[in-house]
Formats: structure tokens, sequence, C-alpha cells
């Protein structure tokens, strides 16, 4: 495992702002041995001062590199990050846990806060959902990784609703191409919904959608196992009881 922190200008930074951080945050001078660093950072994270919590992580990673508990300091500062809601610099620290200590206890809680800061910078449906798909990837992975995890049922819940912001945004584009009658684009995107983000109301509606158009082509049989799905559907919805109706006029034919 690499232990070692950025050196050269950057070091040299955080050593100058490490020993300035008394006057400029409030922080009375403390002595330089590693422990009373971050004891000091664990009061100022406590005290929700997590400026000065940065500061004094990152000056214990500058001046002891290789310490014993230089994986708990660099999980720290991802956590002040995190806590003051500057999630680019929060994701960056977490990686760093990840990619840099993959020895320690830390790594599963680091990965699954690295899936939150993409979770978090993610915009609502109608924008780029990039970030969406960036904390996708990570909570997939820590499933993968750490099944057994007591936050297994978290990330399920945040991927089911990452999972319904992604299908809203492909169905609202498949309506745009059902109500200009391009019936095979809109498949594209109703196929899309369907396959990939199974389980909500988007996808209950793109069955929907999909039977109308199947049923215009002529497959009754594919109309009818869409319309099916949307009438056992755990919700009811506006369009359940037209599924209903739809799927008894197939059935009677």
């Amino acid at each position: 495992m690499n232990f070692a922190r950025p050196s050269g200008v950057r070091a040299i930074l955080l050593t100058v702002a490490f020993s300035n951080i008394g006057c400029a945050g409030g922080i009375p001078s403390i002595p330089n041995q590693p422990e009373a660093i971050l004891s000091k950072g664990e009061q100022q994270f406590q005290k929700g001062k997590y400026f000065q919590a940065q500061e004094l992580f990152k000056g214990f990673l500058a001046k002891h590199p290789g310490h014993d508990k230089s994986d708990y300091a660099q999980f720290m500062l991802a956590e002040s990050y995190f806590k003051d809601e500057e999630y680019p610099l929060a994701a960056v620290e977490y990686r760093i846990i990840i990619s840099d200590y993959g020895y320690s206890e830390y790594v599963d809680d680091a990965l699954f806060k690295e899936a939150l800061c993409f979770f978090e910078q993610a915009p609502k449906s109608h924008l780029d959902q990039t970030k969406s798909f960036e904390a996708l990837s990570r909570f997939r992975q820590f499933l993968q990784t750490f099944p057994q995890s007591t936050l297994v049922e978290d990330v399920q819940r945040y991927v089911a609703e990452i999972h319904e912001k992604l299908a809203e945004k492909d169905f609202k584009n498949a309506m745009f191409y059902v109500r200009r009658k391009f019936k095979s684009s809109a498949m594209i995107y109703l196929n899309k919904v369907i396959e990939q983000y199974p389980g909500n109301d988007y996808w209950a509606r793109a069955m929907y959608h999909k039977g109308q158009i199947l049923l215009e082509q002529g497959d009754k049989e594919g109309a009818a196992t869409m319309f099916e799905g949307v009438v056992n559907y755990s919700k009811e919805l506006d369009i359940t009881d037209d599924a209903k109706a739809e799927l008894a006029r197939l059935r009677d034919k």
C-alpha cells in the first residue's frame, strides 16, 4: 500500500496553513504530537467547525505520513468535507482511502460515502445524470464487495431512488416521441425503462404505453403481457383500470 501523501509544494502549503490555523480559525496552538492533533481535529469536528477540522487532519497527514492512524485521519478529513457539503472534495478524499489504504477498516464506509457524494451532486431528472450514474456504479460496487454489510439496505434504497430518477428521464423522452407518433423512437426509451429500471411507477407506465404500441402493431400477446404487468404492479395508478380493461378485451377475443 502507498501510505505517502502528496509532497512538494502541496506539503509545504499544508504545513504553512497548519502553522497559521491558530490565528485564522480560532484554534489554539497545539503540540506536534500526532495524538494531540487528532484529538483537536475530533473536537473541532464534533463542534461543527469543519474547516478547522479539515486543516488539522490535513496537517496530521502532512506531518506524520505512514502513521498507523493515517487511515483514520484520512477518513476524518473526508468526513469533514462531507459534513461541510463539499461533496467533490469529499469524494476525492474517500477515494484515497479506497485506493491507498485498502487494509483499512474504513474502506467500506468510504466507498458508501463516496457514492453518496455523487448522489448528493446529482441534479433533477431532466438535467444531465452523469453524477447519478457515478453514484449507481459505486453503490453496485459496494453491494458486490460488501454483501454482508449492515449498510446494504441503505444502499438498496439509494439504488432504487436513482433508478426511479433515471426511469423518469427516459420515460419523459419516450412520451415526447409518443406525442409525435414516432413509435419506434418511443419504444427505444420504453424498453430501456422496462429492462433497466423495474419496480417503480415509471416502469409500470412504460409497460402500459408499450402495450398500447404493441396493440396498434397487432401484437396482441405482447400487449397482453404488458397490460398484465401493470395490473400486477404493487400500486394502483391512474392507468391501472385502463390496463385491466385492455386486458379483459384481449382475453375475450
